[in-house]
């Protein structure tokens, strides 16, 4: 019986010792992940982008990235002094030619983004609402700049010019959220 009693007092204390780690964990805030639109923040985009519609499959494409971007968590950084989250990634020539000739559906299937989770981004129809820029220390890397939620930058109010519906998502960091925003 007292052989019994220890080994239920060490697990009692080693379940004591995870639910400490786990609580220093979520102080520092909740995890990165995607996060799909609802109708209100789909509604509040359309109506800062005139003549611009909400589109499921644009939307679908978005959390798509989101979720490539919330996946690699470590390469991700948010600048305190500005609303955005960066996340530097090394492409391929093949990405990065797509991404200087505009086709992002190309270039984003060529890094690999939405191919495991159901798909890749299909036609080459949508122009992103973020800044994707190459990194001016190095050849191989590009860096993606999501916006916070509620903040529209020139790169999107320079995608929306011309366009008629939208799709978004989310990339959610410490509680706040960063729009994924393509223009079809």
């Amino acid at each position: 019986m007292k052989n019994w009693k220890k080994l239920l007092a060490c697990l009692l204390v080693g379940l004591m010792a995870l639910t400490v780690f786990t609580a220093c964990d979520a102080s520092v805030g909740a995890p990165m992940g995607p996060e799909r639109s609802d109708a209100k923040s789909a509604k509040a985009l359309c109506e800062s982008f005139k003549g611009v519609t909400y589109d499921e499959e644009l939307s679908e494409k978005a959390y798509y990235i989101a979720y490539w971007v919330a996946g690699t968590s470590p390469s991700c950084s948010v600048n305190k002094e500005k609303t955005e989250l960066s996340r530097k990634n090394s492409v391929d020539n093949v990405a990065k030619t797509y991404l200087n000739q505009g086709y992002y559906a190309s270039a984003f299937d060529s890094m690999g983004i939405g191919k495991g989770i159901g798909g890749g981004m299909g036609a080459d129809d949508f122009t992103p609402g973020f800044d994707i820029k190459p990194d001016p220390n190095s050849t191989s890397d590009i860096i993606f700049v999501l916006p916070k939620d509620g903040i529209y930058p020139e790169a999107m109010t320079t995608a929306a010019k011309g366009k008629t519906k939208l799709g978004v998502a989310y990339v959610v960091k410490d509680g706040v959220s960063y729009a994924v925003v393509l223009f079809g």
